[in-house]
C-alpha cells in the first residue's frame, strides 16, 4: 500500500506558461529541495479535492481547471500530479521559497525524487530536444586509453616522463593543456611534443577506439523522426572513418573536425556555425560531452548541456543534465511522460 499524495502543476495563467515550484524548509524530509505543491490525501478524498485543500491551507491559493496529468512513485509514496491555473498569488507560510518558473528553468533546480522526473518531462516536452551536438573522444568512443599510450610514447621520445594517471587527468582537461603542463611552458618543446603525439595518433585504428557502452542504443532511441545529430570534435576526419567502421556515421547530419579550423572548445564557434547552417534553434538543441569545456561551449552557444561523466571526475561542473553512463541518455534527453494517471 502506498501513501497517496496530490501535487500540483500550477500555472500562473493559461497564456503565461510559468509553473509554481516550492522549496522545502529546514527540518523537513528532502529539506531545501524543490517540489510541486500539494500534500497527503485524506480518506475518501479525491486527488483534486486534496490538492484544492492543500493549496488553500499551505499557500492561501485557490486554483481552477484541475485535471490529472500523471503519477509517479518514490520513497513509498504515490504522487498524483494535476494541472491547474492559479486564481491569485500564493502566500509563503511553511516553505523556504516560492517561485513561478518557465519549464526550462526547472532543469537548474534540485527537485525531490518524485518531482524530478515530472519536472524534467515538463522542461523538455515543449519544445522537445531534436538537435544533438556530440563531442567525440570520451563521449562517443572510449579513446582515452589509446590517447594516453600515444602521449606517453611521444613524451618518452623527448625524454619526458608521464604516468598513465597523470596523462589522463591532464588530457581530460584538453590535449593542449596536457602538453603545456608536461613541457612546463617551453614553446619549442610544446610544438615538438604535439608533433610527436600527432605522429603516434596516425597509428590509431577503430579497434583502439571502441564505442562507449550504450552509445549505439542511445542513438537508436534518440533518432526519432525530426531528430538530427551533429559532431563537434577537435579530432581529425579519421574520427569519421572510425564512426563509419562502428556503423554510427549515418546517424549524423553534419560535423566539424580539426580540418575545419574552428577555434577549439570552449569557444562555441563550431556549434554556432552548424546551428546557422542547419537552422537549429537554441531551445531545441543540447551539447553532450564528457568534459567541462564541452559544457562551457554549449552554454556559450546558448543551448542546453549534458555531461556524460562516466568516472565521476567532474561532480562540480555546471550543466543542465548529467549522466554517469551512456545508457541514461535517452531518458534524460527525451523523457517520457511518467505513468499516466
Amino acid at each position: 500500500m502506498f501513501i497517496e499524495v496530490s501535487a500540483g502543476i500550477i500555472r500562473i495563467r493559461r497564456d503565461d506558461g510559468r509553473i509554481l515550484v516550492c522549496q522545502r524548509g529546514e527540518g523537513r524530509r528532502n529539506a531545501h529541495l524543490w517540489e510541486f505543491p500539494g500534500g497527503k490525501r485524506e480518506p475518501g478524498e479525491s486527488a483534486a479535492d486534496c490538492l484544492r485543500r492543500e493549496l488553500l491551507e499551505e499557500l492561501s491559493l485557490p486554483v481552477d481547471g484541475l485535471r490529472e496529468v500523471c503519477t509517479d512513485v518514490a520513497q513509498g509514496i504515490r504522487f498524483t500530479f494535476l494541472e491547474g491555473i492559479a486564481q491569485g498569488e500564493p502566500v509563503r507560510t511553511e516553505h523556504e521559497a516560492l517561485r513561478f518558473v518557465h519549464p526550462r528553468e526547472m532543469l537548474s533546480l534540485p527537485f525531490c525524487p518524485a518531482d524530478e522526473p515530472v519536472a524534467r518531462w515538463l522542461a523538455l516536452q515543449n519544445p522537445p530536444l531534436t538537435a544533438f551536438f556530440w563531442d567525440y573522444d570520451g563521449t562517443l568512443v572510449d579513446s582515452y586509453p589509446a590517447m594516453v599510450r600515444f602521449l606517453a610514447r611521444a613524451a618518452e621520445r623527448l625524454g619526458i616522463s608521464v604516468s598513465e594517471s597523470e596523462a589522463i587527468e591532464l588530457m581530460k582537461h584538453s590535449l593542449p593543456h596536457a602538453i603545456t603542463i608536461l613541457c612546463r611552458g617551453d614553446g619549442d618543446m610544446e610544438a615538438r611534443l604535439m608533433a610527436a603525439f600527432r605522429e603516434e595518433e596516425t597509428r590509431m585504428t577503430p579497434a583502439d577506439t571502441p564505442l562507449l557502452p550504450g552509445i549505439r542504443e542511445a542513438f537508436d532511441a534518440l533518432s526519432v523522426p525530426g531528430a538530427r545529430h551533429f559532431l563537434v570534435t577537435h579530432n581529425s576526419r579519421r574520427a569519421l572513418d572510425t564512426l563509419k567502421a562502428h556503423g554510427l556515421l549515418d546517424f549524423f547530419t553534419d560535423w566539424v573536425t580539426r580540418e575545419n579550423a574552428f577555434p577549439r572548445k570552449p569557444d562555441p564557434a563550431a556549434i554556432l556555425a552548424l546551428m546557422r547552417r542547419h537552422g537549429v534553434q537554441p531551445e531545441e538543441a543540447v551539447m553532450i560531452g564528457d568534459r567541462p569545456l564541452d559544457m562551457e561551449a554549449g552554454s556559450a552557444a546558448g543551448i542546453l548541456t549534458c555531461l556524460l561523466d562516466t568516472d565521476g571526475r567532474f561532480a562540480d561542473t555546471p550543466c543542465a543534465l548529467r549522466a554517469s553512463r551512456a545508457g541514461e541518455l535517452p531518458a534524460l534527453l527525451a523523457p517520457k511522460k511518467p505513468v499516466i494517471g
